[in-house]
């Protein structure tokens, strides 16, 4: 039995010195690495979030902000300037107060780029006072206004243009005659009419901003559909 404890105590002992250097030092830093590596991981996590919050919300104020612009109608500011054109001579010896006259536009009205009065749209008026040339070198007098022109899509524009036109006096001179002859003279003698020839370009301006009822993103394709095609003849 002593021989047999004799032999097996160099193995138990190298058993034993194994096992002790297997064990785990009793003051090993492993509450550090726990505490450092969760820390750093929710800091990484928190930072990652807060940056795809703030992408989001960047994301979502672009997004607004674009479907605002997208959603926001279309219109023609007000002090806007119209170059019209007479479709018509008016004279003031045939002209009435109240009669109607009626002018074209010489340019296209563009919003963006996208034509919503085409150059040729007819713009409406009226005579607001009209007198024939009268006696003693009297002229004729004109006054008319612009009272508004429509859109491709029937929108109603409110212009202003108030014109007013004198004839010329025609007095004569009392040089060689009497001066109760150079009256009597003048009396009798008429004054010249004034006359607005057809063609005749005026400014006009639109009086207010003016809705067009239609979004900005969808104002192209809208006034496409109104817009005037041409007849293309082919020879």
């Amino acid at each position: 039995m002593r021989k047999i404890l004799i032999k097996l105590f160099p193995i138990l002992l190298c058993t034993t010195v194994l096992s002790f250097l297997s064990t785990p030092p009793l003051f090993a830093a492993t509450d550090t690495t726990t505490t450092v590596a969760p820390a750093s991981t929710t800091t990484a996590t928190d930072t990652t979030t807060a940056a795809t919050t703030a992408a989001a919300s960047t994301n979502s104020t672009t997004t607004s902000a674009t479907a605002v612009a997208s959603t926001k109608h279309a219109y023609i500011p007000g002090k806007t300037r119209i170059v019209i054109a007479l479709l018509n001579t008016i004279d003031s010896k045939t002209a009435h107060t109240g009669d109607t006259i009626n002018f074209k536009t010489l340019d296209n009205v563009k919003i963006n780029g996208v034509i919503v009065i085409p150059a040729g749209t007819i713009a409406n008026g009226k005579i607001t006072k009209a007198a024939s040339a009268g006696s003693f070198g009297k002229g004729g007098k004109l006054e008319f206004s612009v009272t508004s022109i429509k859109t491709l899509n029937d929108i109603d524009v409110p212009l202003s243009c108030n014109a007013s036109y004198v004839g010329t006096k025609q007095i004569q001179s009392s040089s060689g005659i009497s001066a109760v002859g150079s009256a009597m003279q003048n009396l009798f003698s008429g004054g010249n009419n004034v006359q607005c020839p057809i063609g005749m370009s005026i400014d006009s301006i639109v009086t207010t901003d003016t809705d067009l009822n239609v979004s900005i993103s969808d104002l192209s394709s809208t006034m496409q559909i109104f817009k005037e095609h041409d007849v293309n003849i082919t020879i």
